[in-house]
């Protein structure tokens, strides 16, 4: 049991560190990573997040201005159509800055890189492939270096494969762009930097903060009234969020790594107590002190050898088993998550450490004793023995308390799961297939040609066997809209009125099951004909509107007649309906205003379809794909999945891990609370025989007997539940920022966690108990 204890503690506390090691600390393969920074332009009178684009015109301002960068790249994603077979593949494009590969200093698997003269005029145009996809797409070949792709539309030269790690921005592919103020002006650029030797985040974000003032008069549409200036590390960009759950892994490890160490010291000293006599012997009989030490080294020794060989072997498992739960998204594709070395032999030297200390124990004590008094002990008393055994009691309550904080740790992340799950969206999200059509560049750019394409498209779909209702959408519900400013006619304001607004087609409503509450909903007129009418939401209705009645009032959407190309003229649009709030900024977030109008009002914006079928619909995603290429074998799907996929994804999948961990170490905590209770009530029952058998001779009942051993286990559950309870109340805002919809405080899951406590802590105490009743008076009289 103390190898098996040692195992977990090590095992348990190596697989987490190791990843916190791999994904925090050094996840990136390039060079001097930890000195690229990125820049965020925050609004600060709208909602969190903040701006990391800038305008060619803009990114080139600040490479040049600033005194802090040792030097800037820049970079952006662009989807890439490549033709082949019967129809389309879809690539995830980036266009980079040509200093970029140099900068990062990654050189490529094989070929080359881009180089400065790939992104001058009348320079070839060539591109770098991932290496998954070299792998995945082409079987690795390497005589594709060379050869000439047609992507959208235009021959390029593929020139190099990059190594695995090289997954920047997760593109499959990578070419040269141009920074030309008059040309590309138009164009948005990730910008990314790396400091200066010295240069600290507060010195950088004061010298760009000087800029971005200045910048601000000269751009005053890319910056908001009131903005602040964030620099952000590339590592805090991409794991961020995912960090406060790493961080709350590793206190749960470190706790119980804590419980393993005080189980394996409980056993040991245990062992050590029942030693004494024969320690007492062997030095009676000329026995060393070293020699008692040497022996006991020795044992000591293995039993921690035996430990750590098994704890490095539950740590490989641990760290492949964790992988495969890890969400998607939360961690950069560049990290690779492997066993840490000097982690492993932090974890065993806490282990080994404790089997020595504590059994070096007997050997100590003999040498700081006189050996006559063990030699004539034939057995104590319970109180005499519990005497000696405060320091086993201590780390018993220890135990108890830190189960207790874990266990209540992942019952409260349980209960906040659940609460998770059972949000109302406001729609019904089972059966819906989702897919994302990157339409060819320059192909379907009005909307006209849009609709020349969704309309027959959606009519062929409609009419599959299996098909309930389709409907083509501008994003995914729940997960946002298009952002913009919108007035309502005759109510003036002096503050900006924000919403989100979806272009959506006739079927969006009974596809997504969207109750609608009053007035209409979009007509098949209403999208052929491109008719400028709307529904809202009913937070649109309860925060702009009031007592008015919404139907009939026209409302304007500002971004439409500025961004699209072209603009939509007096983009002013009639209420025709109100539908019931739907979830629109995620499922924790309360709704956002929000409009739905015809998709053929506008040709702009990034274009999907969400079609609800009577079966699994990943069982349709093959005849989807068959109908979209029979209205065009150019369009590609990209993004395909259900929309419960989606939602386990992007939503459920960050708190179901942190609660598979968290209750798997709980769970193995309480496990090893219950044997190292069951150790010291079984240890002390059987050094009392002689007195329980004496009690029963004098008259003491079976029911005495288990009382009298049930009172002493379970008053140290007690003490560790008490002292548990403070710890949980003083922990709890380490949670906080990872529950929703439940107090870290919660009296229930509290509760529930002592019930649970409690019933582990008896049945332990009650095994060594039932052993005590059976004690025959007559053989504990003669005992030793």
């Amino acid at each position: 049991m103390a190898i098996v204890a040692l195992a977990l503690g090590i095992g348990a506390t190596t697989t987490i560190f190791s990843v916190i090691e791999n994904v925090l600390l050094d996840p990136f393969p390039y060079a001097d990573a930890q000195r690229i920074v990125s820049i965020l332009i925050h609004d600060q009178a709208g909602r969190p997040g903040g701006r990391s684009w800038f305008q060619v015109p803009e990114f080139l301002d600040y490479q040049d201005q600033n005194h802090v960068f040792e030097e800037v790249i820049g970079s952006g994603s662009q989807d890439v159509l490549y033709t082949s077979g019967p129809g389309t593949e879809q690539f995830i494009g980036s266009y980079v800055t040509a200093n970029t590969f140099r900068v990062l200093g990654v050189p490529a698997l094989i070929g080359r890189t881009i180089l400065p003269d790939d992104a001058k005029p009348g320079a070839a145009p060539v591109f770098v492939m991932d290496y998954r996809v070299w792998r995945n797409r082409f079987n690795g070949d390497p005589n594709i270096l060379g050869r000439s792709f047609i992507l959208n539309g235009s021959p390029m030269t593929l020139v190099g494969v990059m190594p695995p790690r090289f997954t920047k921005n997760g593109s499959d592919l990578w070419y040269a762009f141009a920074l030309d103020r008059a040309e590309n002006k138009s164009s948005d650029l990730f910008l990314q930097a790396r400091l200066k030797p010295g240069v600290s985040i507060p010195e950088a974000q004061a010298d760009i903060n000087v800029i971005a003032r200045r910048l601000a008069k000269e751009y005053p549409k890319n910056y908001p009234k009131q903005f602040s200036v964030e620099i952000e590390t590339w590592i805090d960009r991409l794991v961020g969020h995912f960090r406060k759950t790493l961080y709350t892994l590793a206190a749960a490890v470190g706790l119980l790594l804590l419980i393993a160490c005080s189980n394996v010291a409980n056993m040991l000293l245990a062992r050590a107590t029942s030693r004494e006599k024969e320690m007492a012997i062997r030095a009676s009989m000329g026995a060393t002190r070293w020699r008692l030490i040497r022996q006991l080294l020795v044992e000591s020794l293995l039993l921690a050898l035996g430990g750590a060989l098994l704890g490095c072997a539950f740590a490989y498992i641990g760290i492949k088993l964790i992988v495969t739960f890890i969400p998607d998204g939360t961690i950069p594709h560049e990290a690779v998550i492997g066993l840490n070395v000097p982690v492993l032999l932090f974890s065993l030297g806490i282990a080994m450490l404790t089997a020595l200390i504590f059994g070096l124990a007997p050997a100590l004590q003999t040498a700081s004793r006189d050996i006559v008094e063990p030699l004539k002990a034939a057995g104590k008393g319970i109180s005499g023995g519990f005497r000696k055994g405060r320091l086993r009691n201590t780390l018993v309550v220890i135990e108890v308390a830190l189960s207790l904080v874990l266990l209540a740790g992942a019952g409260l992340l349980m209960r906040s799961f659940v609460a998770l799950q059972d949000v109302d969206l406001g729609l019904n999200p089972h059966h819906i297939l989702v897919a994302r059509l990157p339409l060819p560049k320059g192909q379907y750019d009005t909307a006209q040609k849009k609709q020349n394409f969704f309309q027959p498209l959606l009519a062929r779909l409609e009419a599959l066997p299996g098909v309930v209702a389709a409907t083509e959408t501008s994003t995914l519900p729940p997960y946002g809209g298009i952002p913009s400013q919108f007035d309502i006619s005759g109510k003036p304001h002096s503050d900006h009125w924000e919403g989100l607004f979806q272009l959506v087609s006739e079927g969006y409503l009974p596809t997504l099951g969207i109750k609608l509450v009053r007035g209409r909903a979009l007509s098949d007129g209403d999208v052929a004909a491109a008719r400028k009418v709307m529904m809202i939401n009913q937070t649109l209705v309860n925060k702009y509107f009031g007592k008015d009645d919404p139907l009939g009032q026209l409302v304007r959407i500002e971004m439409l007649e500025e961004v699209p190309k072209p603009p939509v003229k007096d983009a002013v649009f009639e209420v025709i309906g109100v539908v019931a709030d739907v979830k629109n900024s995620g499922v924790q977030d309360s709704p956002r205003p929000e409009m739905f109008i015809p998709y053929t009002i506008t040709g702009a914006f990034e274009r999907g379809i969400l079609v609800r079928t009577s079966q699994d619909p990943l069982t349709m995603l093959n005849v989807v794909r068959n109908e979209i290429w029979a209205v065009d074998h150019n369009v590609a799907l990209t993004l395909t999945g259900s929309l419960d996929d989606y939602l386990k994804r992007f939503t459920y999948s960050e708190p179901r891990f942190s609660l598979i961990l968290l209750a798997v170490f709980a769970g193995v905590g309480l496990v090893l609370v219950g044997v190292g209770i069951y150790s010291v009530i079984a240890y002390t029952v059987s050094m009392q025989t002689q007195e329980i058998g004496l009690r029963m001779a004098l008259g003491a009942g079976r029911a005495d007997v288990l009382g009298m051993v049930l009172r002493m286990g379970l008053r140290l559950v007690l003490v560790g539940v008490v002292i548990g309870l403070a710890g949980c109340f003083g922990v709890s805002r380490i949670l906080a920022s990872q529950l929703w919809g439940i107090s870290p405080r919660d009296p229930a899951t509290l509760a529930g966690v002592v019930i649970v406590i409690v019933i582990a802590g008896a049945a332990a105490c009650y095994f060594p108990a039932r052993r005590a009743t059976r004690v025959d008076p007559t053989v504990a009289l003669r005992y030793e």
